[in-house]
């Protein structure tokens, strides 16, 4: 019970995180998010590090080359780590740029079919049916989400005219985009 009311708190500040993740990139440039994010995220870490897993982060660096991995080996599993972070959130800075939180989150839903698909052809594990029928309703999610215009508005600042146009770009099911423009002037 302790699992499952820790995994629904995780997963609704997964959401919540996204969602303010698309407004922050939104309102200021990818590389002011990416620059906020990594320095609060930095800090918040090495608290996190300091308070609750200082002995475990020891523990992995001192531990002998027949326990786990060699010396050279930790530190190289560590930076790999920590750039494929900085991949994670660089592509899903730009995803937020030209889609919305959503989107995003049920996208990622699906990425467990992937691990199904190598635990049934590699390893010979089939997941019980109700993956199937949880993955299926996914699907569906992620289907009905998009049958419906998505609109993406885009702040523009003419700095000749001393204006700001936004612009709602709405695309269609047929792939075409319709604009619609409103002029405001600066006071």
């Amino acid at each position: 019970m302790r699992g499952d009311i820790l995994a629904i708190i995780g997963g609704t500040l997964f959401g919540i995180s996204n969602t303010l993740q698309e407004v922050t990139v939104r309102d200021s440039t990818l590389t002011e998010y990416l620059g906020c994010m990594t320095f609060f995220a930095s800090i918040i870490s090495i608290l996190q590090v300091i308070i609750l897993e200082r002995d475990e982060v020891m523990t992995f660096f001192r531990q002998s080359a027949s326990d786990t991995c060699s010396i050279s080996e930790g530190p190289i599993l560590f930076f790999a780590f920590a750039i494929g972070g900085m991949v994670n959130y660089t592509g899903i800075g730009a995803f937020l740029q030209i889609s919305d939180a959503a989107f995003l989150n049920l996208s990622l839903l699906t990425g467990d079919a992937w691990a199904v698909a190598f635990s049934v052809l590699g390893e010979g594990i089939v997941p019980p049916a109700s993956f199937y029928i949880a993955l299926a309703i996914t699907v569906c999610g992620v289907l009905i989400y998009e049958t419906a215009p998505s609109p993406v508005v885009v702040i523009q600042k003419d700095s000749v005219a001393g204006e700001i146009q936004l612009t709602e770009t709405v695309v269609e099911n047929s792939g075409r985009e319709k604009n619609g423009l409103e002029s405001h002037a600066l006071a």
